[in-house]
């Protein structure tokens, strides 16, 4: 079986990066869920809702369009095992189960929808609507290994939360020109990703000195809360600015290591 090069080239480029992994946010991008392993497969399906019509000299029915389901996202057999770590999983049990569930005592009279996440990809905004746990394993009585099958259903941005789509434009523009947004810490661990490959893939325009280090792995990154990526030898010594990580993507224009 041989690939097809005019349909490779015509493809995005891909990045193959460790230490990325799946969350959920809610719709103010706030950190909800924390997948402990990666997901092994994701299942997406979609259907078209067609109504049967009798049409005449003929006894094949017409299919009158109706309308076309929100794409389901499936996660199955998500892995909870904390056994060996003598660790019990069922606060993440909790954590993604109160997901589906209103808090009316805080005015919330239907579950938040949320976006899941991964590196560069995302699926939302949408609501759990099935969740399956199948324990195996326990710590006196407590789960400590068990497997989690959960559903996401695509729901229109128009189903977000009133104060988000209260929310005008020019409040988010100001607000966003009044307080500075700091990174997670997740953000900044996907910074100091990008930042390395970024390194690797322009080893030969750096200097000498920083290109030795770069090849020897002789280095060390650090990612500010403001998106800052700075260059340290393996001794601490500051060796420049690589730029600056921002709405996940690595600005190198405002760095100082290539010289302009």
């Amino acid at each position: 079986m041989s690939i097809n090069p005019k349909v490779l080239e015509g493809l995005n480029p891909g990045e193959r990066t460790t230490d990325t992994y799946a969350y959920l946010v809610d719709s103010l991008n706030k950190e909800v869920f924390t997948f402990l392993y990666n997901p092994e497969e994701k299942v997406f399906s979609r259907s078209a809702k067609y109504s049967q019509a009798i049409t005449t000299l003929t006894s094949l029915p017409a299919q009158q369009y109706n309308h076309t389901s929100g794409l389901t996202l499936q996660l199955g057999n998500l892995i909870l095992e904390t056994y060996g770590e003598r660790k019990t999983c069922k606060l993440l049990l909790q954590k993604i189960q109160a997901l589906m569930v209103a808090d009316t005592s805080k005015g919330k009279y239907a579950p938040s929808p949320v976006t899941f996440k991964w590196g560069k990809d995302s699926f939302g905004p949408a609501v759990i609507t099935d969740i399956q746990i199948t324990e195996t394993g326990w710590l006196n009585g407590e789960v400590a290994s068990a497997r989690l099958d959960i559903t996401l259903l695509e729901v229109p941005g128009s189903q977000l939360p009133d104060n988000v789509k209260s929310e005008s434009t020019g409040s988010r523009l100001k607000s966003a020109l009044s307080t500075p947004v700091l990174l997670t810490d997740r953000q900044a661990q996907e910074g100091n990703i990008k930042a390395v490959a970024w390194l690797k893939a322009n080893v030969k325009k750096l200097p000498e000195n920083l290109s030795t280090l770069v090849k020897s792995n002789k280095y060390k990154l650090s990612v500010a809360k403001n998106g800052t990526v700075s260059m340290f030898d393996s001794k601490g010594k500051s060796l420049g600015t690589v730029g600056m990580y921002k709405n996940d993507k690595l600005d190198v224009s405002t760095g100082n290591l290539i010289k302009k």
